[in-house]
């Protein structure tokens, strides 16, 4: 695998083919690992098997824990509010253009290919409809949600309905402190129809990544996984190693990414690398004046609490739009005398290559 990646890299192998080794490679990784599984069951007792696995997996808690001292959900909806949806304070607003050009109508194709999408179990939103009605809805009468996402995606103001979120708050796996607000995420559980509308418009978006993504930017990019940023690391390397020179690595991780982006910036971003004005508009619609409804799945906030920072993590654009986001960060590395960095979310690493080990 690694002789395949050297070599597309170096153009002596074409892209179809080095994808259809790397997915070999992988299925053959994954069906050894279920092979093994699979054995091991069948030479088990049932019972024993059970028992080691209750054992094996943490135990985490039914609702949330005492939190930096507080003990009342609604103390605690507070402390998370402060730490997730921080204010910074500006009241910088894009001023929408108003602007519909390069606007093209939405087919029922493409809203029908949006819904099916949304993965079918996950959890749907405050409207409670799953993506199976939606679809029904859509094969009955195609032309009711398709002229809804329409008007929706051009309109420079999205309805208030679908800027209200109910976000659920997961313990992280194997923390050894729950009591702390890092030991827990925030998931933002999306309406159906905002879901729909968020993939027709990322499906536009796309198109216009390539004038601020550099090719080094892993995430949410057709044909590129982790793997292949890892490939690449140890490539150059090797490479490195092999010329008598030394290499030196910096692997960063933005901590609470998603809650951190500015809504201001964004959109400002996307003005500089020429995305489409109704674009622009759009996102900065979709990101103001939405609203958030914590629970843990015990209890829940009564009511809806405005917030004027991040990006709804479990949205369909939620990497998409961090990746625009970060972009300035990976175009500048040159400057810091880094020979590579790429990216992969809210990973990164920058590699430079030294002549003396200093």
């Amino acid at each position: 695998m690694n002789t395949t990646f050297r070599n597309f890299w170096a153009s002596r192998t074409d892209k179809h083919s080095y994808h259809r080794i790397r997915n070999a490679y992988l299925r053959a990784i994954q069906k050894a690992t279920q092979d093994h599984w699979n054995t091991v069951v069948q030479n088990t007792n049932p019972s024993f098997l059970w028992q080691t696995v209750r054992k094996a997996l943490p135990k985490l808690p039914a609702s949330l824990a005492t939190i930096n001292g507080a003990t009342s959900f609604e103390n605690k909806v507070q402390v998370l509010r402060h730490t997730f949806f921080t204010d910074n304070g500006s009241s910088l607003q894009h001023q929408h253009s108003d602007s519909l050009a390069g606007f093209h109508t939405v087919t029922q194709g493409k809203v029908l290919k949006a819904l099916e999408a949304i993965l079918p179990n996950l959890t749907p939103g405050h409207d409670t409809l799953p993506p199976s009605v939606w679809i029904r809805l859509h094969k009955i009468r195609p032309n009711t949600l398709t002229n809804m996402t329409d008007w929706l995606l051009c309109s420079p103001t999205l309805s208030i309905i679908l800027q209200l979120v109910l976000t659920m708050v997961i313990p992280k796996l194997g923390k050894p402190d729950y009591l702390l607000t890092k030991a827990y995420r925030i998931i933002s559980l999306l309406p159906t129809l905002s879901k729909t509308i968020e993939h027709v418009a990322l499906a536009r978006m796309t198109v216009f990544a390539a004038n601020c993504l550099l090719p080094l930017q892993f995430t949410c990019r057709k044909g590129y996984s982790p793997l292949d940023a890892m490939h690449l690391i140890l490539e150059n390397v090797y490479k490195v190693s092999n010329d008598k020179l030394y290499s030196s690595a910096l692997f960063l991780n933005i901590q609470g990414a998603f809650a951190k982006v500015l809504h201001q910036w964004l959109p400002e971003i996307m003005t500089n690398n020429n995305f489409p004005p109704y674009l622009v508009d759009w996102v900065q619609s979709f990101l103001s004046d939405r609203s958030v409804r914590i629970t843990d799945s015990v209890a829940s906030k009564p009511y809806f609490i405005p917030i004027q920072v991040g990006i709804p993590q479990g949205s369909p654009l939620s990497l998409f739009l961090f990746n625009i986001y970060s972009s300035l960060l990976c175009h500048n590395y040159q400057r810091l005398g880094v020979e590579l960095m790429l990216s992969y979310v809210n990973n990164y690493c920058r590699l430079a290559i030294l002549v003396l080990w200093q």
